[in-house]
């Protein structure tokens, strides 16, 4: 069992932050941007539809909407494709293809019209034979537009500051779905912990609002790791810091400096969001909260290869694409290996998520499939 730190932070109380009498729960995108306005969830059975309204509604140009359109539409035949195909080798192909021209259409409606020309990947990969973790995706931004750094810059990352070489061994434990088989097959420790509750509080006569982060200490003694180790693995001890009492069985990353605001909240809730919204893994779910909420721990020599969630799905989804297109042979290495389980459940469970989760990015609002019986 890890040590415990004796020095936490005292817990800043505060309301829950409230739109009327409603209580407003964590997402990546509650708040509108640019208008501050709460957004209620979206629930739909296939987002595709939802993916086009909103490109129309937001680019105006009629001959760049029409093109965008034409993208999308690829996106979609390329997916639904992939959700059919027999050969487990042909699906990666083209359910890259798929998160390739769908990542140009969503750069396209937040204004990058220069992706509208012929767009570049920005990558390329190497595969090291059967030395699968030091196989590595390598960045190529001198052509342009690279479809790859429009994505980066999406997801508020400086291009700048990402390895020129992804290596697959720090990549593959970013990929939640299937991750305890990474575990098994790298015979390392769990990196993701459960976030058990979000809290968004808000102290109106200070206005100010911050949000706490609640993990369970037991999911950190199971790890052997120490809540301070845990919050600067996560990435999130620039803006927050670890708070409460030894005895609890909660642990409280709370926001170290709470957001202020003039005269609305909502100004200080969008800042307060934007803060953690990349740091933060989700699984899409038919239940309430339609999201499960996680928090990755990367050691410290891996933390420059860090990326988004939608980030990394994306990069493995291109080496595994890359793999089936120019070295098929090592493709079926990589399933015949300890790994195969893992890239397996890859395939098969992160289509669906990536979708969700970027089509919430594309429409600005969180986007969930329904309970219907």
């Amino acid at each position: 069992m890890a040590s415990r730190n004796s020095n936490l932070a005292s817990l800043r109380h505060g309301r829950p932050f409230t739109i009327g009498r409603q209580v407003v729960d964590f997402g990546r995108n509650i708040v509108e941007p640019g208008t501050n306005k709460l957004h209620h969830r979206l629930f739909v059975n296939d987002p595709w539809e939802l993916i086009a309204e909103s490109i129309h509604r937001a680019v105006p140009d009629l001959r760049v909407r029409d093109i965008a359109h034409s993208i999308r539409r690829q996106a979609t035949d390329y997916f639904r494709t992939a959700t059919v195909a027999d050969e487990l080798a042909v699906r990666p192909v083209l359910l890259y293809y798929a998160f390739l021209n769908l990542s140009k259409a969503f750069a396209i409606a937040k204004g990058n019209v220069g992706l509208v020309r012929s767009a570049y990947h920005g990558l390329s990969c190497e595969p090291r034979g059967r030395s699968i973790s030091n196989s590595f995706v390598k960045l190529d931004f001198r052509r342009k537009p690279a479809v790859f750094e429009e994505l980066l810059k999406q997801f508020q990352q400086n291009p700048s500051r990402v390895p020129n070489k992804l290596i697959l061994g720090q990549l593959l434990p970013q990929i939640l779905p299937g991750h305890r088989l990474w575990c098994y097959a790298a015979k390392k420790p769990e990196r993701f912990i459960s976030v058990e509750r979000f809290q968004l509080l808000h102290n109106s006569a200070n206005k100010e609002v911050w949000v706490d982060i609640q993990i369970n200490r037991s999911d950190l003694d199971r790890l052997n790791l120490t809540d301070r180790i845990a919050l600067s693995h996560s990435g999130l001890s620039n803006d927050f810091e670890v708070a409460g009492n030894l005895s609890d069985d909660t642990i409280h990353f709370q926001q170290r400096t709470p957001d202020n605001y003039a005269s609305d909240p909502m100004d200080g809730l969008a800042t307060t969001v934007s803060k953690c919204k990349n740091l933060i893994w989700e699984t899409v779910r038919i239940i309430s909260p339609y999201r499960k909420a996680y928090i990755y721990c990367c050691p410290m020599n891996e933390q420059q290869a860090r990326m988004p969630q939608i980030v990394s799905i994306y990069l493995l989804m291109f080496f595994l694409g890359s793999v089936t297109r120019y070295a098929p042979v090592y493709f079926e290495d990589l399933f015949e290996s300890k790994y195969g389980p893992f890239f397996e459940a890859f395939i098969s469970e992160s289509p669906m998520q990536f979708l969700y989760l970027m089509a919430s990015e594309i429409v600005g609002r969180e986007v969930s499939r329904p309970a219907i019986i």
